[in-house]
């Protein structure tokens, strides 16, 4: 399966979306890819490498609201005139919520719905865990899906190749 394959078979509401995410541009430093689409891709590839369909449809609808929610960085932030989207994780879990087609699609690529949604809906979380006073980040890992949150943040991190991620997640996703 190839991240193409996936688009061609995704809901309207979702390639709108992707389509407007190609001149969406982020923060250099965390993103240095040149769009949204471009780091949906990717991040998807890897996903499909790992060969994990929750993680896959995860690539795919993680950042998908984006653009629904960017604003520009005010003067005086560092990186000030890039978009930032607070929110877009929450935006998109919702969006998988209420979304009948979309549930679908997540389905017909064999992935369950409440987990990409949970996965979606953490996956900036997971980066700010090690801020997280002890008993919280205790309650986090014992999450049920906290093992594929923890290798879907491998996945999505650009900063790292991708044979690196996919060893990385490889490891992660280790059966116990």
């Amino acid at each position: 399966m190839v991240f193409e394959y996936i688009v061609n078979h995704a809901p309207e509401s979702i390639t709108k979306r992707l389509e407007a995410l190609k001149l969406h541009r982020e923060r250099p430093d965390f993103h240095p890819e040149e769009s949204t689409y471009e780091h949906i891709r990717i991040v998807t590839t890897r996903c499909i490498r790992a060969n994990n369909p929750h993680l896959v449809m995860c690539g795919v609808l993680h950042d998908i609201m984006k653009k629904d929610t960017a604003k520009i960085n005010p003067p005086e932030h560092k990186m000030a005139g890039y978009p930032t989207s607070p929110g877009h994780d929450s935006a998109s879990a919702s969006l998988i919520r209420n979304d009948l087609e979309i549930q679908t699609f997540i389905k017909k690529f064999q992935a369950d719905v409440d987990i990409v949604e949970w996965l979606v809906s953490q996956h900036m979380r997971i980066a700010q865990i090690g801020q997280m006073r002890q008993g919280k980040q205790d309650a986090f890992r014992a999450m049920p899906h906290f093992r594929l949150l923890e290798a879907f943040h491998v996945a999505d991190n650009m900063l790292v190749s991708d044979d690196e991620a996919f060893t990385q997640m490889m490891n992660i996703l280790k059966p116990e």
